[in-house]
C-alpha cells in the first residue's frame, strides 16, 4: 500500500478524525500531520514535502484559508489545497480557488465518499506529476550527455584541424563551431520551454478540471495544447535542418532554373494563408534564370514570404519583386510587406547567431526563431547574400541575390561543397 503524507490546518482533533475515517477505505496508508494555527501551518507547507494540504476553513477566520492558499502560491509550494468550508459558500469557493486552492467544498463530516474520491484522485494526479518531474531529469541528463558527445565530437574535429597548416582558417572554425553551440543550446533552453510550458500547463487544467468545464473551455484548452505541440514539432525541425547545415550533411544540386517555378509554389501554398488573413500577395517584374540549387530557393522564398504575412495586417500587401543584375551577374529578389516594419537595431541582428530572436506576428503567430537564419544559409550556400531594409511601421523588404550562371572551371574549384554521399536536405523537399 502507498503512503501519502497529508497536512491537515486547523479544525481540531475531531477534524482529523473525520478525516482519517474518511480514509478507512482509501487505497493509500494516510500519515497525517496536524498544523494548528496560521504561523505553523506555513513554516509546515513550505519546509516540509506533502502530497496534499487539507485547511478546515471556519466561518469566524474568513481569511485563514485564502491567506494560507496565497502564501503557498507565492512561495511556490506544488502540493495541491484542498478547502473544507463549514457551509456552502460559492463566493467563498471562488475566492479559495483564486488563491490557488485545487478544490473549496462545503463539509460537515459527513461526506466520507466525496472527500476520499476527492483526495484518491488528487493524490493520482500528484504522482503522476512526480512522474513526469523525472521523466523531465531523465531527459535533461540525457541532453547532457548528448552535449558532451557533441563536445567530444567537436575536440576529435579540433585535432584535426590542429593538423592543417593554416592555423588562422583552423582558430577560426572553431570559434565558429563554439557560437553555432552555444546559440543551438539557447534555443533549446528557451524557445523549446516555452511552448512546453503552455503544453503542460493547459494539459494539466484539462486533467484536474475537465470534469467542470464546459465543452467550450475545454476545446480552447486543446487548441492551445495543439499550438504548443505544432510549435515544438517545427522548432525541432528547424534545429534539425540548421545543425544539418552546420555540419555540411546538405548536397546542394544547382542548375539553370527560373525562379517563377520556385515562387508560383510558394503563392500556391501561402496564397490561400494570405486570404483568409486579408493580404494581397502579388508578383512585380520578370522572374530571371538563375544558377543555384531550385529546392533550397523554394524555401527561402517561402520563408520570406511566410515571414511577411505573419508581419503584415489585415488590409495590407506582400509583393514579390523581381530585378536582373547583369552587370554584376545576379538576379535579385525583393520581398516587400507594408507590415509593422522594425528598428534599425533589430534588423541589424536579424541574421545573427548570438542574437536571433522570434517575435509574434500581427495576429500572434509564433515563430522558431530559426527561419531567417536557415534562409541565410541556403542563400550563402548557393553563393548569393540578403540583406533587410526596415522602418518601424513602413513595412519591411528583405532582398537576395542569386548568380545568373555557373561559375567557371577555377570558380568551381573554390566553391563550398558537401560530402558526395550527403542526403538532399529537407529543405530541398520543402516544408
Amino acid at each position: 500500500m502507498e503512503a501519502a503524507r497529508i497536512l491537515l490546518i486547523g479544525g481540531g482533533n475531531d477534524t482529523e478524525a473525520a478525516v482519517r475515517h474518511a480514509f478507512g477505505q482509501s487505497a493509500y496508508q494516510i500519515d497525517i500531520v496536524h498544523a494548528p494555527d496560521l504561523d505553523q501551518a506555513l513554516i509546515a507547507v513550505v519546509e516540509e514535502r506533502f502530497q496534499l494540504c487539507v485547511i478546515r476553513a471556519s466561518d469566524d477566520a474568513p481569511e485563514f484559508a485564502a491567506k494560507i492558499c496565497a502564501d503557498a502560491k507565492i512561495a511556490g509550494v506544488r502540493a495541491p489545497i484542498v478547502v473544507l468550508m463549514e457551509v456552502n459558500n460559492p463566493e467563498r469557493e471562488r475566492e479559495l480557488l483564486a488563491h490557488g486552492a485545487l478544490a473549496a467544498m462545503p463539509w460537515d463530516g459527513s461526506q466520507d465518499a466525496m472527500l476520499r474520491n476527492l483526495v484518491n484522485l488528487t493524490l493520482g494526479l500528484r504522482k503522476s506529476e512526480e512522474n513526469l518531474r523525472q521523466t523531465n531529469d531523465r531527459l535533461v541528463n540525457e541532453m547532457l550527455t548528448l552535449q558532451d558527445e557533441r563536445e567530444r565530437a567537436e575536440a576529435i574535429n579540433v585535432e584535426y584541424v590542429a593538423l592543417a597548416e593554416n592555423y588562422a582558417i583552423a582558430k577560426h572554425e572553431l570559434e565558429k563551431l563554439n557560437q553555432e553551440k552555444n546559440k543551438f543550446f539557447s534555443i533549446i533552453a528557451h524557445d523549446l520551454r516555452s511552448p512546453f510550458t503552455a503544453l503542460l500547463g493547459f494539459s494539466s487544467l484539462l486533467v484536474e478540471r475537465v470534469d467542470t468545464l464546459d465543452r467550450a473551455k475545454i476545446k480552447e484548452f486543446a487548441s492551445h495544447v495543439h499550438e504548443s505541440g505544432n510549435r515544438v514539432f517545427k522548432l525541432l525541425e528547424n534545429l534539425l535542418e540548421w545543425s544539418r547545415l552546420q555540419m555540411d550533411r546538405v548536397t546542394i544540386e544547382p542548375k539553370l532554373f527560373a525562379l517563377s517555378e520556385a515562387t508560383h509554389k510558394t503563392l500556391d501554398v501561402l496564397g490561400p494563408v494570405a486570404k483568409d488573413k486579408g493580404i494581397r500577395l502579388t508578383e512585380h517584374g520578370h522572374a530571371p534564370q538563375c544558377y543555384a540549387d531550385p529546392h533550397m530557393i523554394d524555401a527561402v522564398i517561402r520563408n520570406l514570404v511566410n515571414n511577411a504575412i505573419k508581419f503584415t495586417p489585415s488590409g495590407g500587401l506582400v509583393c514579390i519583386d523581381y530585378k536582373t543584375d547583369v552587370g554584376n551577374g545576379c538576379a535579385r529578389i525583393d520581398v516587400v510587406d507594408s507590415g509593422v516594419g522594425m528598428s534599425k537595431d533589430a534588423a541589424r541582428n536579424l541574421f545573427s547567431l548570438a542574437d536571433g530572436f522570434s517575435t509574434q506576428g500581427t495576429n500572434g503567430e509564433k515563430g522558431t526563431g530559426l527561419g531567417l537564419l536557415l534562409c541565410k544559409e541556403l542563400v550563402e550556400r548557393n553563393r548569393g547574400t540578403i540583406t533587410v531594409n526596415s522602418k518601424p511601421g513602413k513595412g519591411s523588404t528583405f532582398s537576395f541575390t542569386l548568380p545568373l550562371h555557373a561559375p567557371d572551371v577555377s570558380g568551381a574549384a573554390n566553391a563550398d561543397a558537401a560530402p558526395a554521399d550527403s542526403a538532399p536536405s529537407k529543405a530541398a523537399r520543402g516544408r
